[in-house]
């Protein structure tokens, strides 16, 4: 094999993922024929190919691990080697569909960029000098340090960036920190989701994405939304839009609203162009005219919602209600704010009524500003209105699958002091009262040393020096850490910092149980099964967990009683045994083990709906418009009004009172001022993004999305800002921010409002460049501000200015 790598490492890397396709599909090119019998030629060594005979074959089902969709999915394999993935026709979710990103998994399994084994640290952090170890020897190194570190009674030391949020991964996660005594799981949704994620949790009592029964809605009203590009349900939606779409007499309609003509908005049949971050506005705006033409679900708000009215609470206290804020935001106040004209707010609020099942959706991108918890608030409060959850066509409650628990973590006296302390990201402290997550505050708590220092750090499918902004700070933070472990199987900017590399095989490689992000609502187990033997010597990241915890030893190897993860996720499947109307029939574990294996998963078809209890989980019982919730953290962390109030003006929050617990909205707080820089920067994710970066991924760095070309880095501008600065098409110039700079091409579009400028987030030289002082990838530009109170990452709160090569700043 080291031979094989030699002659792999010597080719480019575009050439190499061709080479290899080409010789995993067994058909090579000889002078100007195909050889006759491709089964005869010489294809790369993998392991446990001998045991195949010539010209088998065979189709493997698993779950795609490219985003957290999760679609189900079959892989063809030839003499043990992958060669086409495509979608399972009956998974529910996809039914056959399957996105760039999953069809370009091979390109994932096969990437020379692969970390081959367990490596230890042999040169300065960023480096890139590494001595290959066993694996007995990293976990029994690692999980020394670990002991020691508990030994010394500060397990909060601990930390962990977990970039997954659901699955089996995620809940030993959770268990390995709990029997360790740290509070320190860190997931990326104050990046991502944060701000729906939120809405649902304040406003419904459910901290989840919600799921939709598309193919019964009739009008679906997005805010930002990327529905048929990096959505998490983009593939689900897609496939039940040619329901929704291809239906006659039924055909839905889809307003997309944004300041930039994406491909989303392409594909829906009208785009309302929007000034950034003044999406909370709008909604605010549509609800006002829905309740004052009396366009509302009068009986469902009556029945099933609180706070709506002005109301007193149980000391005689009186409140503000959701209606009496509406008074504030008329068509032509909203129109203001806005740039969409009062006749068009008017038009979508009577459009929106007569066309139900609607849906309104706030995407990552909408609430991704320092008013991202209202805004989220006020376009989740459409739904209510318009009574359009937990019924037919609507939102829904996602539905867990039945899965039996594990045994409770007997915690010792070090663990439970550990528990205790704070986060050391802040969240649910006052710097971030309303947040479960603030990622992106980790690297300035690493370095001041508050609330603790960090001892230990663990980078699971978490790339933070690339995928978050101030990767300068992340680069100073983590050379801070005495003990720095990453997971990545691929050589990311961020393990290149690390002391010990563990590498994780490729989902093509190995067996997990998948939970896939809320879609049908209906329970959903997905079974990823390895379609090939691991290529290299990876381990399962929960099987490396139970050997640390056996390696600390007491209390630590109690809570892990099992030989690796499968053994404990099967544990967890028993309770699929009993459960009604699965689409898998079993009477014990080894007959469902096989029948999921078979079919790709298991799920129990069918929504109950209008079931309050589960769908509205909250004080009150029902959705809150008023969020008692909020209401009661604030209370918390604040006992004292004084301090709320300082904390509020400290950090510019224009609202007050019970505005605080209600939808609303207030300007956007930018970095940089506008006389420095001119323009706002619109950052966005693509077709072709993935979470810490795609760029190694040539497919998908070859997809042609709205007129980008491949391979090259560029900005959207609008032609009358291009000609006022003379400008040409395709100039190379420099984005600059407050917070850095980036050199791009110019690329112009219509469609992006004036004063602005586009930039595709998850591009960047790769390989990474070992001790490089400026991260690469557009992260860099975007200034590290977030909402105030929630914690969520304001990706629409950048100011930059343009400089063309060789002039001043424009």
């Amino acid at each position: 094999m080291k031979n094989e790598n030699k002659k792999q490492s010597d080719l480019p890397r575009r050439n190499f993922f061709k080479v290899a396709g080409a010789a995993a599909g067994g058909l090579i090119l000889v002078g100007c024929g195909v050889k006759e019998d491709p089964f005869e030629l010489a294809k790369p060594p993998v392991p446990g190919a001998d045991g195949w005979a010539m010209g088998e074959e065979k189709w493997v089902n698993s779950v795609c691990g490219q985003c957290p969709a999760g679609c189900g999915i079959h892989v063809r394999v030839v003499e043990g080697r992958a060669v086409k993935i495509e979608g399972n026709p009956t998974y529910p979710t996809n039914r056959g569909g399957l996105g760039p990103k999953g069809q370009s998994g091979l390109q994932m399994l096969y990437n020379p960029d692969r970390v081959k084994g367990p490596m230890r640290r042999a040169g300065a952090r960023g480096e890139g000098k590494w001595t290959p170890v066993s694996w007995n020897e990293a976990i029994k190194e690692v999980g020394k340090n670990l002991r020691e570190l508990r030994q010394k009674g500060t397990p909060e030391g601990l930390v962990v960036l977990n970039g997954l949020r659901r699955g089996v991964n995620t809940q030993l996660w959770d268990r390995f920190l709990a029997a360790y005594g740290s509070p320190n799981m860190i997931d990326h949704l104050s990046t991502s989701e944060g701000g729906k994620v939120l809405a649902m949790h304040y406003m419904q009592g459910v901290h989840e994405l919600p799921a939709y029964d598309w193919e019964k809605t009739r009008y679906v009203l997005g805010f930002g939304s990327s529905l048929f590009e990096s959505w998490c349900q983009t593939i689900h939606l897609t496939r039940a839009s040619s329901i929704m779409r291809g239906t006659p007499g039924k055909r839905v309609k889809i307003v997309q609203i944004s300041p930039r003509f994406s491909m989303t908005a392409a594909k829906a049949d009208e785009w309302v162009p929007i000034n950034p971050a003044t999406y909370g506005a709008l909604a605010l705006g549509i609800a006002a005219v829905l309740v004052r033409d009396k366009l509302f679900d009068e009986a469902f708000v009556r029945d099933h919602t609180f706070g709506f009215e002005d109301w007193k609470d149980a000391h005689g206290h009186s409140h503000r209600g959701f209606r009496a804020l509406l008074e504030e935001y008329s068509p032509a106040k909203v129109a203001e704010i806005t740039g969409v004209t009062a006749e068009t707010i008017e038009r979508l609020a009577h459009e929106m009524s007569d066309n139900r099942p609607a849906v309104s959706l706030a995407d990552g991108g909408a609430a991704a500003a320092t008013n991202g918890l209202g805004t989220a608030m006020a376009i989740h409060s459409l739904n209510a209105l318009l009574g359009n959850l937990e019924r037919p066509g609507g939102m829904l409650v996602q539905h867990p699958a039945p899965f039996t628990g594990w045994a409770q973590v007997a915690s010792d006296e070090i663990a439970k002091k550990g528990r205790l302390s704070p986060r050391i990201d802040g969240a649910g402290s006052s710097e971030c009262p309303l947040g479960t997550s603030h990622l992106q505050a980790t690297p300035e708590a690493v370095l001041s040393g508050k609330p603790y220092p960090a001892q230990a750090l663990f980078m699971h499918y978490s790339n933070p020096i690339f995928s978050k902004p101030d990767g300068r700070k992340w680069i100073e933070a983590i050379q801070k850490v005495p003990l720095v472990v990453s997971f990545s199987p691929i050589m990311d900017e961020s393990a290149l910092y690390a002391d010990w590399l563990l590498p994780e095989p490729t989902y093509l490689e190995r067996w997990e149980l998948v939970e896939p992000v809320p879609a049908v609502g209906y329970p959903i187990v997905g079974l990823r099964q390895p379609a090939v033997k691991p290529l290299y010597d990876t381990m399962v990241t929960g099987d490396v967990m139970m050997r640390l915890a056996k390696e600390i030893g007491s209390p630590m190897d109690a809570a892990f009683p099992w030989k690796d993860a499968k053994e404990a996720s099967l544990e967890r499947l028993t309770g699929l045994l009993h459960a009604k109307g699965g689409s898998v029939a079993a009477t014990d574990i080894d007959e469902l083990s096989k029948g999921l294996q078979k079919t790709g998963g298991w799920w129990a078809p069918g929504y109950d709906f209008e079931q309050w209890e589960k769908a509205f989980p909250t004080p009150s019982g029902k959705f809150e418009f008023y969020s008692q919730s909020i209401a009661a953290r604030l209370a918390e962390v604040f006992p004292d009004a004084a301090k709320l109030e300082a904390h509020l003006a400290a950090k510019g929050v224009v609202s007050r009172g019970d505005d605080l617990c209600l939808p609303h909205w207030e300007p956007q707080q930018f970095v940089g001022s506008e006389a420095d820089f001119p323009f706002v920067l619109m950052a966005y994710r693509g077709i072709e993004y993935a979470e810490g970066g795609a760029r190694h991924i040539p497919r998908l760095q070859e997809l042609p999305s709205m007129g980008r070309k491949s391979w090259k880095e560029s900005c959207d501008l609008n032609p009358e800002d291009a000609k006022k600065l003379g400008f040409r098409e395709g100039d190379s110039i420099w984005v600059e921010s407050p917070a850095g700079r980036r050199k791009l091409n110019v690329k112009f579009t219509a469609g992006i409002r004036p004063g602005m400028v586009g930039v595709a987030l998850g591009h960047g030289q790769w390989p990474p460049t070992p001790l490089a002082t400026e991260p690469a990838g557009e992260y860099g530009l975007l200034a590290n501000v977030s909402d105030p109170l929630a914690g969520i990452l304001a990706v629409q709160g950048t100011r930059v200015r343009l400089l063309k090569e060789g002039k001043q700043n424009v």
